[in-house]
């Protein structure tokens, strides 16, 4: 047996329904409550980081959701769930520190890059979805065509291209995605109760 086949074959967690829509909640909750802190003190000074607003703590955000979905990846029982969730986290892990690491710069000096994290995190959600035939795919979705919209709006600078912007761009990602994992986490509460009936 190859180390492959180790890997998969081993027994780890079972999807515990009630942990998701915990995390979803989180998820939410931390998205919205930095979307609103965005337009509300849009100048706030985060990290000595000035004209980002509360992008670099949006960057932590997105580091810490990557790694989680690198952790998912290595507990998860089946093979698809494995790639869905390396790629994912790799992709947040990989944006999140980038942000960080560029709180010195001005906001249209990697306005580029976020634009096209929503873009591509949009068009991978919305392509996994259907590849996998995730439940929920309408409002996997919807989330990923908004993200995919914002992105774009990032890349045309419209209406503004400022750091705020920006912010509440990415925020609202992470919101609509705790959204999606809790409309995921009821599902997996229906199919457990129809499993035991």
């Amino acid at each position: 047996m190859n180390l492959l086949e180790k890997l998969f074959s081993y027994e780890r967690f079972e999807m515990d329904w009630r942990r998701l829509l915990v995390q979803g909640a989180l998820i939410v909750l931390t998205g919205v409550i930095l979307a609103i802190a965005s337009t509300l003190n849009p100048n706030a000074i985060v990290l000595t980081a000035r004209h980002l607003s509360w992008l670099p703590v949006s960057g932590m955000v997105i580091l810490s959701l990557g790694l989680l979905e690198c952790l998912d990846a290595v507990l998860s029982k089946e093979t698809r769930d494995f790639l869905q969730n390396l790629q994912v986290g790799v992709l947040d892990a990989v944006i999140g520190g980038l942000i960080i690491l560029s709180v010195t710069e001005e906001p249209s000096r990697f306005s580029m890059m976020i634009a096209a994290f929503l873009i591509v995190r949009g068009i991978v959600r919305i392509a996994l979805a259907h590849a996998l035939r995730l439940p929920h795919t309408f409002a996997t979705t919807f989330g990923g065509l908004l993200s995919i919209v914002m992105g774009f709006l990032i890349w045309m600078e419209w209406p503004t291209g400022e750091g705020w912007f920006i912010s509440l761009c990415l925020n609202t990602e992470i919101a609509i995605r705790g959204w999606a994992m809790m409309t995921f986490a009821l599902w997996v509460r229906t199919q457990k109760a129809d499993e035991i009936a």
